[in-house]
């Protein structure tokens, strides 16, 4: 226990006692474990040739116990701590046995780690291709493990990712700096789908596919019997669902079917959760068989995406190493990578330290703005040029999520003057293309009025007006575009519903949303009756934006929360859900966003869009930014309410930067000028 918690010097003191009763006992079992923890700990000491004598003496024990299981796993070890004296011909001996009884036992996790510590092992020895090798066998060993873990419970699928992701960084990195991007992109995809992978349980053609990879058991053959049953029932309602749903006029009974399925297809749903439970529960420690197929992204597919997308459409992949940060830029023409040597302990905080002044509107954030562009944009800003770039589409990676590219500086301009910036995740790809209907109709959901816990949010109601007004409104004030407008106690879960089964192309919500990583239940949008809609039963609601071009969230930092061990993977998180869920493009904030003007800025996002035609929702949203920034927007009085739960950032979070952000100068006829007001509004999947 000492050991877990890094206490090292209490470790041995206790560790070395257990082991000399081991030796007067004649425990051999018992002592040869305590000499592989007295090992770990000497490791942990970073005293190597201790850890190595302890090691040495539990590998004697483990041979003559006949535990081919700890020999392998202290073989490992053994590799490891070789590894860090610089002795690595001793480090690739004990990797190559420790892989070779991996592979006897088929213990598959274990002999990821061999193959891990071969990678980091040849690198060091300078022969790359090698270490590619080892590499990218760890790292396919992975992705097996993952096609037998997906019905178990997410916190253990979270921590095996966290526990195996270095391995996938390390190869992308090895691959770039060979120059071989198109590899490199592979493996960054992967780790994307790793992240943000969620398992599609009413989905029976996904799941079918992976029970055909693996060989059954008798008793894994009746269990994939029982469920094809339960799949059926769900295609069986869901094709009824469907069909009735595109129907673009129902009558009344029709309508009440309609609302019968949804019930149905929701129990449905329910009672496969339950049985891949049960499954779990049964399975959970059963040998798995079969290849992963890999849906990998061609970088020529991607060069080709980039010449239809036109509008000056480049693609950017982001890489926070240990060493080096390193981006990928591709063009429709060509690709090429660049890189700034960085520890990423020193870029987390620089990152850190540039969200809590964004956060601040009375604090400058022109220093570490300038010095974050000259890190993550200065080392490919002339090719950006050479390119003709006009919209950047960026995968970032880590904490660079947790800040709007937009709001970065180059001495002159803020990157919104010079560029358009957009997010896309592995559930954008597949719409990219997609070109938006000439004509948007809208509905809009809003919360004015304080409920328990959450403040009055004033603003809202002349927000959504102003963006929506009722199709049978024909004021001169009305709002933008035509649709629906539904306010405080009109918004429940059953009109939400209603409303969205009419596929409108435009779903702008104004509410509270309060959000919680690695828990669904406690993760909700406020509704106008006060009560919570949570992400685990938008996840049950079939395809809920299914038709949706465009889902607004005006009001709500969905897109990030601060929480303990965060580290910038949630904050796209929400957009994929949504995604999966049938919208083509999400428009979330990375913070709590001030009620008055985040009111003008989306009115006008979508006055401009509309006002001509083709305009690309992306230029809209960079249009509405300058507004702000420029002064053209302006309200009675700065400040106001926040919308949504404001990130806590650790006391040393902005530690070790070295620009001190001072006081910012605020200008009267510019009020919205500061990026707190006009940075946090992200757009994430299809801009066009």
């Amino acid at each position: 226990a000492y050991r877990l918690l890094a206490q090292y010097d209490k470790a041995l003191k206790y560790l070395k006692h257990a082991s000399t009763l081991a030796r007067k006992t004649k425990h051999r079992y018992a002592e040869s474990i305590i000499l592989d923890s007295l090992g770990a700990t000497y490791y942990g000491l970073r005293q190597y040739d201790k850890a190595i004598e302890n090691l040495s003496l539990a590998l004697v024990a483990h041979r003559e116990l006949k535990n081919r299981f700890d020999e392998a796993i202290t073989l490992n070890n053994l590799g490891t701590a070789h590894q860090f004296l610089g002795r690595y011909d001793k480090s690739v001996d004990y990797f190559e046995r420790s892989l070779a009884i991996n592979r006897e036992l088929k213990s598959r996790k274990e002999e990821g780690s061999s193959l891990g510590g071969l990678m980091s092992t040849w690198k060091a020895l300078g022969k790359p291709r090698l270490a590619i090798f080892y590499g990218k066998q760890a790292v396919n060993t992975y992705q097996k493990i993952r096609a037998g873990i997906q019905a178990l419970d997410e916190e253990l699928r979270k921590s095996f990712l966290k526990s195996k992701e270095a391995t996938y960084r390390e190869l992308a990195d090895i691959l770039i700096s060979e120059g071989r991007l198109p590899e490199a992109q592979q493996v960054l995809g992967l780790l994307k789908e790793e992240e943000y992978f969620e398992f599609v349980r009413r989905d029976s053609k996904e799941g079918l596919s992976l029970t055909k990879r693996a060989d059954l058991t008798p008793e894994e053959a009746e269990w994939d019997k029982r469920y094809r049953e339960i799949a059926d029932q769900v295609t069986a309602v869901g094709r009824e669902w469907g069909e009735l749903r595109a129907k673009k006029s129902r009558t009344l009974a029709e309508d009440e079917r309609l609302k019968e399925l949804e019930a149905k297809l929701q129990s449905a749903n329910a009672a496969f959760q339950q049985f891949l439970d049960k499954l779990a529960e049964e399975l959970a420690g059963a040998k798995q068989g079969g290849e992963k197929v890999f849906q990998l992204r061609e970088s020529q597919g991607l060069m080709e995406d980039l010449q239809e997308l036109e509008s000056g459409a480049v693609a950017l992949y982001t890489v926070v190493g240990e060493e080096k940060y390193r981006v990928i830029l591709v063009t429709p023409d060509v690709q090429k990578a660049y890189e700034y040597p960085i520890k990423a302990a020193d870029l987390y905080r620089k990152v850190f330290a540039f969200r809590e002044v964004l956060e601040d509107p009375k604090r400058d954030p022109l220093p570490l703005a300038r010095e974050l562009y000259g890190i993550l944009i200065g080392p490919f800003a002339k090719d950006l040029q050479g390119a003709r770039a006009e919209t950047l589409m960026w995968s970032l990676d880590s904490v660079l999520r947790y800040i709007p590219i937009a709001a970065l500086h180059d001495g002159e301009r803020y990157m919104v003057e010079r560029y358009r910036n957009v997010i896309f995740t592995p559930a954008s790809n597949s719409r990219l293309k997609d070109t938006p209907s000439a004509g948007w109709r809208g509905l809009g959901f809003g919360v004015s009025k304080a409920k328990e816990g959450f403040s009055a949010l004033p603003a809202v109601v002349e927000e959504i007006n102003g963006i929506i007004r009722e199709e049978s409104a024909n004021g001169a004030d009305a709002g933008v575009l035509p649709g629906r407008v539904m306010l405080d106690e009109a918004f429940t879960g059953a009109t939400m519903q209603a409303g969205l089964r009419q596929r409108y192309p435009v779903v702008h919500i104004a509410s509270h949303f309060q959000f919680n990583p690695g828990n669904e239940t406690n993760s909700f949008l406020l509704l106008g009756d006060g009560s919570h809609l949570s992400l685990a039963e938008i996840k049950t609601l079939p395809n809920i934006f299914g038709g949706v071009e465009l889902l607004t969230l005006s009001a709500c930092n969905t897109a990030s929360s601060g929480a303990a061990g965060a580290d910038g993977k949630e904050v796209e998180g929400f957009a994929v859900m949504a995604q999966r869920q049938g919208a083509k493009a999400v428009i979330a904030s990375l913070w709590p966003v001030a009620d008055a003007s985040t009111r003008l800025m989306m009115q006008d996002f979508y006055r401009v869009r509309n006002a001509q035609a083709g305009m690309l929702k992306a230029e809209a949203l960079r249009r509405s930014q300058l507004s702000l920034l420029r002064g053209e927007l302006k309200a009675a009085a700065a400040g106001g309410e926040e919308r949504g739960i404001k990130m806590q950032l650790d006391a040393a979070g902005a530690a070790g930067a070295s620009a001190t952000p001072g006081r910012f100068v605020r200008n009267p006829q510019a009020p919205y000028a500061h990026p707190y007001y006009w940075a946090p509004f992200i757009l994430i999947g299809n801009w066009r």
